[in-house]
């Protein structure tokens, strides 16, 4: 009984007063807001927080949110919204920052509008201009306590663009506001030329009930009398629904509201108002010369045309109203607009001046000047944030300046190369680097493992070691830079690691080679170099390292001063700079950068200027007759990409020769494994190795075979020729491994070691020159040259007479093995250089011989 009573009166009620539609709740809400400004005239520096504005923003957002909701096509409130640029507004407020924390607020609205709702709204000019001008006032050089709401909308904006590439160039270019700034600057008196429309309501109304009221409102344009005549489309397109839909809505506003169109001069000068057909015919114009950017993805049923579903503000209707406008509500208004200008003015001003003092700022990274301003809003804002203190908004900026990269049109892509932000990326990378300390110790760096988002380990103390978060945060923007790269747009790609090596490795790194602290920057460099994953960054990694030229070098001539400078570092008293310089040349071979590998090893051994021809019987010894030497040339024009991995030269019918070679260098007197194939226990390992290197290389066009090309027609391009020696030169690299291969039995025990790892790494490597050279002992040598196996020679005859001098050296001999092998601790007090040579030159010749029969039994032709 009581409910259905209950639901009498509620329909009683109802009919009495129908429940406000959600227009009229929408138009409401935007008229209380508009009521703050009448209300504070004098007073806009009150806080937000104590005002209706968030409220009521929060309202429009929802109504506009449920509007949308089971529908295929805007309503009546986003059409509203659009058509009476009530975003311009909140932009001009967000701007003046009245009252205190609009500017949040404001932020806040365009990011959720913009995200949640379903239907495009880039593309209309009553969208897109606000958002140019919001983009404009988000500069994270300035310290802002809402820098994260910020960089928030700014991101926002960045996946919507990639979600609608067609907004690309409308909402990063500013063409029109750089033109109008540009007019401010000419002319004071037009300071706050910036279209808007504000609405104030009529005071004559406030004793009716305001949510029922008519919507009885005045429509203002600030200062702009060419609203609607500029290309930048004042009016733009307008949102246009169903033609049902569209009449239904014309006859609600033209019963409960009155939209009065006024220039803020039209008192003086009338003549500024452009006519409807004026308006009409550029409103054409902007859509069609923005037909290809403001296409919307949306169903056919709604689109932005050049025309207005609601009234038009140039009907004749419109100036009867202007001419019924009360003077106290001009007042009011002309009070209002007064008001926002001079807070947008001390506005302005504090910015400046803001501006003024924190160049004066010293920190770590005001060394960085601020560039000129592209011609992207986007990048020009996000680039400004990647030097923020908070790590989120770092973090943010990189993920939006990542996002724009990855677009594929065309004109913003050049945008951003021609913009300064590969500059400002390497330069971020140059203040960091300097930034780490100076005693880092080179052996922690290898350990940093960090990635350049969040889901690193934030390093915020120094439990790790002194200096870890420096280095840390380094390798976070090294790997940014990298990944940047990786997902970048090509064009893109190449200018930013080009500028990379122009301005950080030859620019800095290049002279720290030579340098007090040259060990960790080597450990450092090393790091860089395996970190890098980014085909361009690698290339031109390479390029620095190596130099971009393929030709061989001439003896005693150093033609790329990065190499060189490597490899006299391989040679100096410092044995910590030594290992440090062998561990980034391992790495370089690790890398299988063709290039590099080139570079180093095989445009020296191409030619086979080691090989000695004129030893016919020498030079069939290694294979089964001629047959196989006839063989051996027909195959050499095949290569790796081939799928044919069958190699004579990588599997030589005399294998067991050339291993036995090998296991006998070392005489038993100093032999300390006296165990059955003892080589063996390297296989297991050097298989899967060889495995990844052989697949790693299978691109790289090499040659199954090696053999000798009679290159005299084209002998006067080769250095050589140049010099009148035909001498065989192995290149600078090569021949420092040996000569640090012949002083063996001088080194410590750590610099031979890494020494054993980088020839067997080289020699891994599938390529048949490369492999002669350095696993096949029984090849004829020309006159006067070395190859690995003479220098083992040499240094195992010269251990063999310096270690019988020992008293018990037998003894001696097994106690530093068990001491090198069983990974004790080495004590300086008991060690012994000599000894430890001889164990170190017998388990190299176990893995020579291993990687020879890995490489023998992988190459053999597979048996059907």
């Amino acid at each position: 009984m009581i409910s259905s009573l209950q639901v009498a009166l509620k329909n009683a009620i109802d009919v009495i007063a129908p429940p406000a539609t959600p227009f009229q709740d929408f138009t409401y809400h935007w008229k209380q807001l508009m009521n703050f400004y009448a209300d504070h005239l004098t007073d806009t520096k009150v806080p937000i927080e104590s005002t209706g504005i968030p409220h009521h923003l929060n309202r429009l957002l929802e109504i506009l949110i449920l509007e949308e909701k089971d529908r295929e096509e805007p309503g009546s409130c986003l059409e509203y919204l659009i058509q009476h640029k009530l975003l311009d507004l909140l932009a001009t407020l967000a701007c003046a920052e009245s009252p205190p924390g609009m500017r949040l607020v404001s932020l806040a609205f365009f990011r959720k509008l913009l995200t949640r709702s379903k239907f495009p709204l880039l593309h209309h000019s009553a969208v897109f201009i606000p958002i140019q001008r919001l983009i404009e006032i988000c500069d994270g050089n300035r310290a802002s306590p809402i820098e994260n709401e910020e960089i928030q909308f700014l991101l926002a904006l960045c996946f919507l663009v990639c979600k609608y590439p067609h907004c690309t160039n409308i909402v990063n270019e500013s063409r029109n506001i750089h033109r109008e700034s540009n007019a401010t600057h000419n002319n004071d008196t037009d300071r706050n030329k910036i279209q808007n429309i504000t609405y104030v309501a009529d005071r004559r109304c406030s004793k009716s009930n305001p949510l029922f009221k008519p919507l009885n409102t005045q429509a203002i344009t600030l200062v702009n009398p060419d609203l609607f005549a500029g290309g930048d489309g004042g009016g733009g397109a307008r949102l246009i629904c169903s033609k049902r839909i569209s009449r239904n809505l014309e006859n609600s506003v033209e019963k409960n509201s009155q939209i009065t169109l006024e220039q803020r001069d039209i008192r003086n000068d009338t003549e500024n108002v452009p006519s409807c057909s004026n308006i009409s015919s550029q409103l054409n114009e902007f859509s069609n010369e923005n037909a290809s950017q403001s296409s919307s993805p949306t169903s056919q049923k709604c689109s932005f045309e050049g025309t207005s579903t609601m009234e038009n503000p140039c009907d004749n209707q419109d100036n009867e109203n202007s001419s019924n406008v009360p003077d106290e509500t001009c007042d009011i208004v002309d009070t209002i607009i007064n008001d926002i200008e001079n807070v947008k003015v001390q506005f302005d001003s504090r910015k400046n001046n803001s501006c003024e003092e924190n160049t004066n700022i010293d920190s770590p990274l005001s060394d960085l000047e601020d560039p000129p301003s592209s011609k992207c809003l986007m990048i020009d804002a996000l680039k400004s944030y990647i030097n923020s203190a908070d790590n989120t908004v770092r973090i943010r900026a990189c993920e939006g300046i990542m996002v724009l990269a990855s677009l594929e049109d065309t004109s913003f892509i050049t945008s951003i190369a021609q913009s300064d932000l590969p500059l400002i990326l390497s330069k971020r990378l140059e203040i960091l680097f300097n930034a780490i300390p100076a005693h880092v110790f080179p052996n922690e760096i290898d350990d940093i493992e960090v990635t350049w988002g969040l889901d690193s380990p934030l390093l915020t103390s120094e439990k790790k070691f002194p200096g870890c978060r420096r280095v840390a945060a380094f390798f976070m923007w090294l790997d940014f830079c990298d990944q940047l790269i990786k997902e970048a747009h090509q064009k893109i790609a190449e200018i930013v690691a080009k500028t990379i090596r122009i301005e950080f490795f030859e620019t800095i790194l290049t002279p720290a080679l030579s340098e007090h602290h040259v060990v960790l920057v080597t450990s450092l460099i090393t790091k860089c170099f395996k970190e890098i994953t980014s085909h361009y960054l690698s290339r031109e990694m390479s390029f620095w390292l190596v130099g971009q030229h393929r030709n061989p070098d001439i003896p005693n001539f150093w033609s790329w001063p990065v190499l060189h400078r490597l490899i006299d570092n391989c040679c100096t008293d410092s044995d910590d700079l030594t290992v440090e310089t062998l561990k980034l040349f391992e790495e370089m071979i690790e890398k299988r950068n063709e290039h590099i590998l080139h570079c180093l090893v095989l445009t020296y051994l191409t030619n086979r200027g080691y090989y000695d021809n004129s030893a016919a019987d020498s030079a069939i010894a290694s294979w089964s007759d001629e047959e196989d030497e006839r063989e051996r040339e027909k195959k050499s024009s095949l290569d790796l990409s081939s799928g044919i991995n069958h190699s004579r030269t990588l599997a030589p019918s005399n294998i067991h020769r050339i291993l036995n070679c090998f296991l006998s260098l070392i005489p038993r007197q100093l032999q300390t494994d006296f165990e059955a194939n003892r080589y063996e226990r390297y296989m297991l390992d050097w298989e899967k190795q060889y495995s990844i290197v052989f697949a790693d290389c299978a691109l790289f066009a090499w040659p199954l075979e090696a053999v000798t090309v009679d290159d005299s027609a084209s002998s006067d391009s080769r250095p050589e020729a140049d010099h009148g020696s035909t001498r065989f030169y192995m290149g600078p690299f090569l021949s420092m491994l040996l000569e640090k291969i012949n002083n063996l039995a001088n080194q410590k025990h750590d610099i031979n070691l890494q020494l054993t790892i980088v020839i067997s790494k080289l020699a891994l490597l599938p390529h048949p020159y490369l492999h002669e050279f350095l696993l096949n002992p029984l090849i004829p040598l020309t006159a006067g040259n070395r190859s690995l196996f003479i220098c083992l020679q040499r240094v195992v005859k010269h251990l063999m007479s310096e270690v019988q001098k020992t008293p018990n050296y037998k003894q001696l001999l097994k106690e530093t093995r068990h001491r090198l092998l069983e990974d004790s601790c080495i004590d300086p007090a008991i060690e012994n250089i000599l000894f430890e040579s001889v164990i170190i030159t017998e388990e190299f010749c176990k893995e020579l011989a291993a990687i020879a029969y890995v490489k023998y039994h992988h190459s053999m032709p597979i048996k059907c």
